[in-house]
């Protein structure tokens, strides 16, 4: 194994992987997924953050029982690949992890469902290594409502949020509804994050933040992970070029995010990926891309890989010191 010099590091916030192994009954190294432990060259060092989706049709029991078995899912995962794999547990040590290890896995959840409203479990989910949760899917929840509604946060939600900051788990506002981010704002005392979320300006998409949006997650120290679905890219769907999710970029650079952006893939969340990002192995040429768009190589860096690393660093630092 490569010691980690002179490798090209990349970091991404958000896939479904976990979900997908645990539906196909196929674990990380497969042929039928868009992540694969095989894909990467052997000088690509990547911290894939992996979440346990959680359907919107599942609450209580049954929701608790749909995470503990994709939990059970990914931990076996680790044992049948200590050699290429890693689970995060400090999130200070990603760039010391990924020296040892090709892939760094960092788990998180998608969708507050997984508590069951027990606010109990969030202490479940750190026991379990969760550093990030996506507050909902896309309908309404315990915690608040998704993006298909125009729901707002419940005294429950509230909660979350604050024990969620209190143990240094960062919040996910992708898939959020509209009303819901803006009460975030409102009453979040650290930087949340929005995983998998592009430009609606560019897109205009639900899912996708306004300028607005973007601007106070940057305000407050946040991330945003660039987004391959195609339906968030451009209106239909129907891209061929990289340049159409380019202009996601160049508009959030625009806005002042040099040091916010970074990559949400998507990958097994969704069929329709970019036709260029589609599977692990084309992931590596985003970097040249980005450069031959205009982007200077320190700004593709932050992007591809030290903005991500840096905001979970001084996440685990800010824990540290509660």
């Amino acid at each position: 194994m490569n010691s980690g010099k002179n490798c090209e590091y990349l970091f991404d916030l958000h896939c479904d992987t976990i979900y997908e192994c645990e539906k196909q009954n196929v674990d990380l190294l497969n042929r039928e997924l868009q992540f694969s432990l095989d894909k990467l060259p052997e000088q690509v060092r990547l911290c894939q953050c992996m979440a346990i989706f959680m359907p919107d049709d599942l609450r209580g029991e049954e929701a608790e029982r749909c995470y503990d078995r994709h939990f059970a899912r990914f931990r076996r995962q680790l044992e049948l690949y200590p050699d290429r794999v890693a689970q995060v547990t400090e999130t200070a040590a990603v760039s010391d992890l990924l020296r040892q290890r090709q892939y760094a896995l960092m788990l998180t959840v998608e969708g507050g469902s997984a508590l069951a409203g027990k606010l109990d479990n969030l202490y479940k989910l750190q026991n379990c290594g969760v550093k990030m949760m996506t507050l909902t899917w896309n309908a309404a929840n315990e915690i608040c409502g998704g993006a298909a509604t125009d729901k707002g946060f419940t005294p429950f939600g509230l909660e979350v949020v604050a024990l969620m900051e209190e143990l240094g788990m960062a919040v996910d506002v992708s898939h959020l509804s509209d009303k819901g981010f803006y009460e975030l704002c409102a009453f979040a005392k650290k930087p949340f994050v929005a995983s998998h979320s592009n430009s609606r300006a560019v897109c205009g998409h639900r899912r996708n933040l306004t300028d607005d949006m973007f601007r106070q997650i940057a305000e407050r120290g946040g991330l945003v992970g660039i987004n391959y679905y195609r339906e968030f890219i451009v209106p239909g769907g129907v891209t061929h070029s990289i340049d159409d999710l380019l202009r996601h970029v160049h508009h959030f650079l625009e806005l002042g995010g040099e040091d916010v952006l970074a990559l949400g893939s998507d990958m097994d969340g969704v069929v329709d990926i970019h036709p260029c990002l589609r599977s692990l192995d084309q992931v590596p040429r985003l970097r040249e891309s980005l450069c031959g768009s205009g982007i200077s190589a320190a700004v593709a860096d932050k992007i591809l890989f030290e903005n991500a690393q840096r905001f979970f660093a001084r996440l685990h630092s800010a824990n540290e010191e509660n």
